[in-house]
């Protein structure tokens, strides 16, 4: 019996796991879960399951989406949350379940870290929002940031609490962004990310530093050439693990490494993955938070970190005497280990789920799932096996993950091709609403890892460096031939979409090849390169990816951009965008569609007050419902009526 479509709607059923810490004694975990209230309303819970029993209980309701955290001797769960317009770390007593509120900010907290003893925490704190009425008086260019608004020259702090007394204490000089802290294992020194350069917005340098907690020293372990991030003390107290770039021009289009450095500052730091040449996954430069810190072996010797392997997950294991990288577990995401370090607590990946939460045996490389949380989804008629498939490409040969139809047609279906967000981003072959989504209406779709894509190496990503456009739009012209070639499509009928970068391909695909597309939808777009450079948030780094700012190379700038070819456009367009994004501002959405508009050309434009750019998957639920709910009318409308010979 054929399965259901993926509705739209369907989305509100979706229970999202997320954000999991194994207890020090290795038997029961704590993970963060999201649901949707029948009002729409977004609710994360702290959920607690005994890995012995096949139970699970909400421990603690609406708190912030960030990691809960164990207290080392396993008796107490620390977590942050907003109570009464404040920002609030509170400490749950796992036996009693008597809740605590242990220090409230006016600012908001998060990432709560336990020291070795238990005595205090440490987290990272954003000062809190101005009156929103005086002027805002803006002298460096990292005044914004895309789902937070404007925070001119407010901080995140490094907070140290006295979980007795709740007395705070703020590291470091106030002038500086601090993040990460990580205690040693005597508890004496902290180890933290920050930047003491006069220069620091217009830079991509973030350094880890050692600070002394009782002398009030501070030691910089790294060179000040590149983003660090997320570190690590070793067992003994001697040397840092940490994430690092090797590039002080980019926080987003260069591969993050493992390397570490002696905690004394006495030698430089040493790359440990250098030989694997593949970039950490799911991290982001400063201030945005995702993936996690690395994890030592037990005995001090290796450290586990969670890499990109075309568009996989995979969790490594690098020695630490350089000696190389092998591969522990694929489909999974960063781990939290047990006090003893031979368990670990994670969440894994599949075509036809969201992630559960799973735990992995770190001797034998033992996985084991521990929720089952969508099983609704066995109903649908869900692409089960995506196929990769080889594209020729400039550079060779690229990738893309083909999610073909849930429920086979007669004749080859219509073709939507995806292009990821970055351009240092990857699609793997997992669960993803909208890939599902079309798949089960009967659509074929191809997710493309162009030239640029994260997890092929660094001179695969830095192919289209200062060179944004030409060769992922070759690449996206060869899949929708190759695809034609496999006999899986209707060159008749092909659509494009993406977000962000891939909204920017979307829009470079539909003025440079106007021939091959049937429609299009743009997410969260970038229309105008010169636009784009000015009006970013900063955080991401577009004049240096580009070779230089517009106003040196004016001419690259015109010719990269979308906007400037405005006059080959055959496809309609549909245009999403969140009239607060910080990262591809409005603007961007806004030239696409009065430029077509003048034209006469077929056009629509859709605006979603209050969200940022991420708004496809963090939104209000009425707005990703309506953008998948547009998504798929788009290419239902514009596609499907090609089999008549119409072209929309």
């Amino acid at each position: 019996m054929p399965g259901k479509c993926l509705d739209p709607q369907d989305y509100a059923r979706l229970v999202l796991d997320s954000h999991v810490a194994m207890h020090p004694r290795g038997d029961r975990i704590a993970y963060i879960r999201t649901t949707f209230q029948p009002g729409g309303a977004r609710q994360s819970d702290i959920v607690g399951r005994s890995l012995e029993r096949p139970e699970s209980s909400v421990l603690v309701d609406e708190v912030l989406d960030e990691q809960p955290a164990w207290s080392p001797d396993g008796t107490k769960l620390a977590f942050c949350r907003r109570r009464n317009q404040a920002g609030e770390l509170a400490v749950l007593d796992a036996a009693t379940l008597h809740l605590r509120s242990v220090a409230s900010f006016a600012g908001t907290p998060r990432s709560p870290v336990w020291s070795p003893d238990g005595r205090s925490i440490a987290l990272e704190v954003l000062d809190a929002e101005d009156d929103g009425h005086s002027p805002r008086v803006v002298r460096r260019v990292r005044y914004n940031v895309n789902g937070i608004g404007f925070i001119g020259e407010r901080k995140w702090r490094v907070v140290l609490v006295d979980v007795a007394t709740g007395t705070q204490r703020t590291l470091g000089d106030p002038s500086f962004h601090h993040f990460f802290p990580a205690w040693s294992p005597d508890g004496g020194r902290l180890a933290v990310v920050t930047t003491r350069r006069p220069d620091w917005d217009t830079e991509w340098v973030w350094d880890v530093y050692v600070v002394d907690l009782a002398t009030g020293g501070w030691t910089r372990l790294t060179a000040s050439d590149g983003v660090s991030m997320y570190p690590a003390w070793s067992p003994d107290g001697q040397r840092v693990a940490f994430l690092h770039n090797h590039a002080a021009w980019t926080g987003s289009t260069s591969d993050y490494h493992l390397l570490e450095a002696p905690a004394d500052a006495g030698q430089a730091a040493r790359c440990l993955s250098h030989a694997l040449d593949r970039g950490a996954t799911d991290v982001y430069e400063p201030p945005l938070v995702g993936g996690g810190p690395p994890v030592y072996s037990a005995a001090g010797d290796a450290v586990l970190w969670l890499a990109s392997e075309g568009g996989c997950r995979v969790l490594e294991r690098s020695a630490c005497d350089g000696s190389g990288t092998t591969a522990v577990a694929r489909d999974v995401s960063w781990p939290t280990v047990d006090a003893g370090r031979t368990k670990a607590a994670l969440l894994l990946y599949s075509a036809t789920r969201p992630p559960e939460v799973a735990t992995l045996d770190l001797a034998t490389a033992a996985l084991a799932a521990c929720t089952d949380e969508n099983p609704w989804l066995g109903a649908y008629a869900l692409c089960a096996e995506p196929k990769r498939i080889g594209v020729p490409s400039g550079a060779g040969t690229c990738e893309a993950v083909v999610w073909r139809p849930g429920q086979p047609e007669a004749s080859a279906p219509a073709t939507v091709v995806q292009f990821h967000g970055g351009p240092h981003g990857a699609f793997g072959p997992y669960f993803n609403f909208a890939e599902q989504m079309l798949a089960s209406h009967g659509f074929l779709v191809a997710s493309l890892n162009y030239r640029g894509s994260a997890g092929y190496g660094q001179v695969f990503a830095d192919l289209v460096h200062a060179n944004w456009g030409p060769q992922e739009g070759e690449d996206g012209l060869r899949l929708i031939e190759r695809l034609f070639e496999l006999g899986w499509s209707d060159p008749r009928r092909v659509g494009v979409y993406g977000i962000s970068y891939g909204g920017f391909m979307t829009n470079w695909m539909i003025t440079h090849y106007p021939a091959k597309v049937q429609a299009a939808v743009t997410i969260s777009t970038v229309a105008s390169l010169f636009t784009s450079a000015y009006g970013i948030d900063h955080w991401e780094s577009i004049q240096t990816d580009m070779g230089g700012p517009p106003y040196e190379i004016p001419g690259y700038y015109h010719d990269h951009s979308p906007a400037s070819h405005l006059d080959a456009v055959q496809a309609p367009l549909l245009i999403l965008h969140g009239e607060q994004d910080m990262t591809c501002p409005l603007i961007e959405a806004e030239i696409m569609f009065a430029g077509l508009r003048w034209r006469g050309q077929a056009v629509e434009f859709v605006r979603y007050p209050g969200e940022s750019h991420s708004f496809m998957r963090i939104g209000r639920l009425e707005t990703i419902v309506d953008a998948h709910r547009r998504l798929l009318g788009w290419f239902d409308l514009h596609l499907r009526r090609a089999e008549d010979g119409s072209n929309g």
